[in-house]
């Protein structure tokens, strides 16, 4: 749902039917507008509370308070408002409309038989020889807190990701819905700024006259007739330049409705939290992975089976530059006929995960949609082929830091497993640009809705963000057993791990508009040494007294969106 553009039209239908009858309750409801274009719920929310009292009759400010409280996924209180407007305006063709929807969100916001899926402060489980508690969190459903932690946010609209600065002061929250990228302290867990992605005419130089690249075109229009006057919806990130560049990829432009169209990523200076540079990608490019020789951006298009690839060793933003060609995995996707799909399923391979090789001399890609592990080799940027054999919708990859291992999420099947680099690089050295088999993956079963996979800084700790049971599982990345599991949010999709491995970062961005809209921070306490549990591991198999219980049959994600903006 394009929320912009139902505020606009809302605003009209609710001026046509209860319409405010004073000076004072009309300039009290277009305040409360305005502030609610703006995300600032608890200032709209006061002026259409003030609409009322002045004009009790305004059946115009009683109806977007309801569309106020759907912003904060406070379901309850929009089915109660909007109950309440249809009571004293049958006619009310929006209440009408939306009031079924609004019930359909309140009674699927269930996860587990809990409805909602809202955690409280102190939150903790402990296993394994560490413990997870919640310690904070940033969310935009509760303005009305029982705990000083937990952080009423209106800026916290759709968080998509999460991501650390190398030194781990830092913590950079994607906002997708909300259009923005969102800083905190990670040390006073504070909230100290935001960067909006929102370009008008005065943003040009940014785009270094660019408004495409390899010859995409585009399937929807912007209303200023410039593509390059948009808001950008932003979702994953990636840091290059030892922190100093943040990378942030939309989704796509805010017009562009069916996201077939032509997309941009934002490259941040972290020193003073300014956009630098903006530059054109295919569409929807999903995921951005640097080289660790900082020579290289790989933008992974989710849109249509294909990566461009930027050159940017130079360090200077403005010296970057695509190559001259897309990287394309078997075949590339043709964007016509699809304005009015799904794209999280009609996106051909739906390139995900992507991730350079320690040695930068290879690049890695997972294929969400159909399977497989693709790669490329970088000295002249051939396609090595596909290994197939993982378990179903490989999402996620990250590699330990001593580069042995590759660590891959597989979101519907709910796995997370792990194979050997240099196993990996010899069956694509012997594929020949072809898909062969791959089967030598050691897997554990974490629950359906596998997403954001990361690991500490040392690689002795894996933590995996679980969507459809709202959970954080931390595992030993060694012998891949769960070592504990706590819950969060719903639903969770994005995590980043501190560098020493002190905090969990979680974002829970919801699905369907239920759940989601809040951010949780977990507390890493070692309890015991890993070594002391490994060994008490070893031990319990080689008596025979393990009672681990088999993954069973895996139910998948529920029907709707994979991974995309809703």
């Amino acid at each position: 749902m394009l929320f912009s553009a139902i505020l606009i039209l809302n605003a009209a239908i609710a001026q046509e039917t209860g319409q405010c009858t004073t000076a004072e309750s009309t300039a009290l409801f277009q305040a409360g507008f305005e502030s609610q274009k703006s995300l600032d719920t608890d200032a709209a929310l006061a002026s259409y509370q003030a609409c009322l009292r002045s004009d009790p009759n305004c059946v115009a400010c009683l109806y977007e308070i309801g569309w106020t409280h759907w912003t904060r996924s406070e379901w309850d209180e929009v089915v109660a408002t909007w109950q309440k407007v249809k009571s004293l305006a049958p006619t009310h063709g929006a209440a009408v409309t939306w009031l079924p929807q609004a019930i359909e969100r309140r009674d699927g916001n269930q996860v587990g038989g809990e409805n909602p899926v809202h955690v409280p402060i102190g939150t903790q489980s402990e296993g394994g020889g560490i413990r997870l508690e919640l310690v904070a969190r940033f969310q935009n459903y509760n303005s009305n807190t029982a705990s000083s932690e937990d952080h009423h946010d209106n800026w916290i609209f759709s968080p998509k990701s999460a991501r650390f600065t190398p030194d781990g002061s830092k913590v950079y929250i994607n906002a997708l819905e909300g259009f923005q990228t969102v800083i905190y302290d990670s040390k006073t867990l504070q909230r100290t700024g935001r960067i909006q992605h929102d370009f008008g005419r005065s943003d040009a130089p940014l785009f270094h006259g660019q408004s495409t690249v390899f010859d995409y075109q585009y399937n929807r229009q912007s209303p200023s007739g410039d593509p390059n006057q948009f808001r950008g919806k932003p979702v994953e990130s990636a840091l290059s330049h030892d922190g100093r560049f943040l990378w942030v990829p939309y989704y796509r432009r805010d017009f562009d409705q069916g996201a077939t169209s032509p997309s941009a990523v934002s490259i941040i200076d972290t020193e003073d939290e300014s956009i630098v540079r903006v530059m054109p990608t295919g569409p929807i490019p999903k995921y951005v992975a640097i080289s660790p020789d900082n020579r290289w951006a790989a933008i992974a298009h989710w849109g249509d089976n294909t990566l461009g690839i930027v050159a940017i060793e130079s360090g200077n933003p403005e010296e970057f530059e695509y190559l001259p060609e897309r990287l394309v995995v078997e075949t590339i996707l043709p964007q016509q006929g699809l304005e009015g799909s799904n794209r999280d399923s009609s996106c051909g391979f739906c390139l995900r995960g992507t991730v350079f090789t320690p040695d930068s001399k290879n690049l890695l890609v997972s294929r969400m949609g159909g399977g497989g592990l693709a790669a490329f080799r970088v000295e002249d940027w051939s396609y090595l082929g596909t290994l197939t054999g993982e378990q179903p919708t490989p999402r996620h990859l990250v590699i330990s830091p001593d580069g042995e291992w590759v660590y891959m999420s597989s979101n519907r099947s709910g796995y997370v497993s792990k194979a050997r680099l240099s196993d990996l690089l010899q069956a694509f050295a012997q594929a020949q640009g072809e898909s062969v088999e791959f089967t030598d993956w050691t897997s554990t079963y974490v629950g359906p809705g596998a997403r954001t996979i990361e690991l500490t800084g040392d690689g002795s700790l894996l933590f995996a963000a679980i969507n459809n049971s709202a959970e954080v599982v931390a595992m030993d990345p060694n012998t891949m057993e769960i070592l504990t599991r706590v819950r969060t949010d719903g639903f969770a999709v994005g995590l980043d791990v501190a560098p020493d491995g002190s905090q969990v970062w979680v974002t829970s961005q919801g699905r369907g508009n239920a759940g989601g809209n809040s951010v949780c921070v977990f507390q890493v306490t070692r309890t015991t040494s890993l070594e002391t549990v490994v060994e008490g591991v070893e031990a319990v198999e080689e008596h025979g007294d393990s009672d681990g219980e088999e993954p069973g049959d895996a139910d998948g994600e529920e029907p709707g969106d994979a991974d995309g903006e809703e």
